[in-house]
């Protein structure tokens, strides 16, 4: 899954996209868990960098491997968050 700021400068990207799908295409994916990675856009210029701070392992959570899908922010950092 992927998810852009609502100023389009932070792409947020998941390698989990659905549960069910996981767990038939991907079931590594299960037992391993997700991972989210951040990718800072350059509205100015142009061009995409891999931020090397930000790197979630979902596999570690404490109850155990979770899977990630859609990024949402408390105030509405990113697309989704969009209600009209």
């Amino acid at each position: 899954m992927i998810q852009l700021s609502l100023d389009g400068k932070r792409l947020y990207v998941t390698n989990s996209l659905f549960s069910a799908w996981d767990k038939q295409f991907y079931p590594d994916l299960i037992q391993q868990g997700s991972h989210m990675l951040q990718i800072d856009c350059n509205t100015e210029s142009g061009g995409l960098a891999i931020n090397e701070n930000f790197f979630v392992d979902f596999g570690k959570e404490p109850d155990g491997p979770a899977l990630a899908h859609e990024v949402r922010y408390p105030g509405g950092d990113c697309t989704s968050d969009i209600w009209i």
